[in-house]
């Protein structure tokens, strides 16, 4: 059973570690740095109905063993445009489109998306924001999710078909976890969800130049009862002539426990399945040290309230006490209005 749950411990790191959801909570949120001597500043949307923007969005994937770089993957290169579809004293509505697809496809496995019939409106999302921009909510978003999951699933049928084993009990626990980590909820977030909820992040927030905001952040997941808790930290790092300014938020947590729970997880499905119990990889994970780290760097025109710049990484850091070699998985998600190719 190595192998298989080699495979399912590779999709818990690729799939099952959202960067947001919509029942994340905050707490604790305290200023730990605070001048009211040097002014402040509000980050307000002044948007028009029929108002477009579009940019450049990236998600990359690299993988390091120390500083040594394993392997690099661009998973997203695609142009959308964000179009002002309504505008009130209350509130704004926003269209999320993606325009045009920029990756090379070519190496990518042959799946038959045609049987979808998909259409650009099935994949154009709608949402709400208040008056300053702020996220509020979604307006089609199970429509969106379930189109994912009809994409997902076909990919997923290809990889479960392409798993080359003899042992029933392995596919069957191969079925059942990549129904939890590979669906259209979790395509959502990688594709849709990440890129929106930074754009609004900042929206309606007030500080000063030389603030920091510190808070709990916690983070529901699919295998755990306990949720991940991140230390978070917010602060304005630079303000320029032109009224540009640059937010930077931090998050880390520690996944030891995430890991563990994630491990006896496993082996409860594979008992249920009826696959023989793999005491080794329950020790190996319950001793693996893994943190996350996330930074996001943000450029916010603050004379429009429309972002130019987002870069999100998420780092998952792993070390293995055995071999004592320390893993990066780097995720990597921009968004520039800079459209041209990099």
């Amino acid at each position: 059973m190595k192998i298989i749950y080699t495979l399912l411990f590779t999709l818990l790191v690729h799939f099952c570690l959202p960067v947001n959801v919509n029942s994340q909570s905050v707490s604790d949120a305290q200023w730990i740095s605070r001048d009211t001597t040097v002014g402040s500043i509000d980050v307000i949307a002044y948007w028009n109905k029929g108002e477009k923007k579009k940019f450049r969005a990236y998600k990359v994937t690299k993988n390091f063993k120390a500083d040594s770089l394993l392997s690099e993957k661009t998973e997203l290169d695609c142009i959308v445009q964000f179009t002002v579809t309504d505008s009130t004293e209350k509130s704004y509505g926003i269209e999320y489109t993606m325009l045009e697809n920029k990756r090379d496809t070519s190496k990518d496995p042959a799946i038959p998306y045609e049987k979808l019939n998909l259409t650009n409106d099935d994949l154009t999302l709608r949402y709400t924001t208040d008056a300053n921009g702020a996220l509020t909510g979604y307006t089609n978003r199970e429509a969106v999710e379930k189109k994912l999951d009809d994409l997902v699933q076909l990919m997923s049928k290809k990889a479960q078909n392409d798993f080359k084993s003899k042992d029933e009990a392995e596919k069957k626990v191969l079925s059942t976890v990549m129904e939890k980590l590979v669906n259209g909820k979790v395509l959502f977030s990688s594709v849709y969800e990440t890129f929106i909820s930074h754009f609004h992040n900042f929206h309606g927030y007030h500080t000063g130049l030389n603030d920091t905001l510190r808070f709990t952040e916690s983070t529901p997941q699919a295998f755990t009862s306990t949720p991940i808790k991140y230390d978070c930290y917010i602060y304005l790092s630079s303000l320029d002539s032109l009224n540009e300014a640059r937010f930077d938020l931090e998050k880390y947590a520690d996944m030891s426990g995430f890991i563990k729970e994630y491990g006896t997880y496993l082996k409860q499905v594979g008992e249920s399945a009826g696959a023989k119990p793999n005491e080794q990889m329950q020790t190996e994970l319950a001793a693996l040290d893994m943190k996350s780290e996330m930074y996001t760097t943000t450029y916010i025109d603050l004379n429009t309230g429309w972002p130019a710049f987002i870069k999100v990484t998420r780092s998952i850091i792993t070390k293995d006490p055995k071999t004592n070699s320390t893993f990066f998985k780097d995720e990597i998600w921009t968004l520039t209005n800079d459209l041209s190719d990099q």
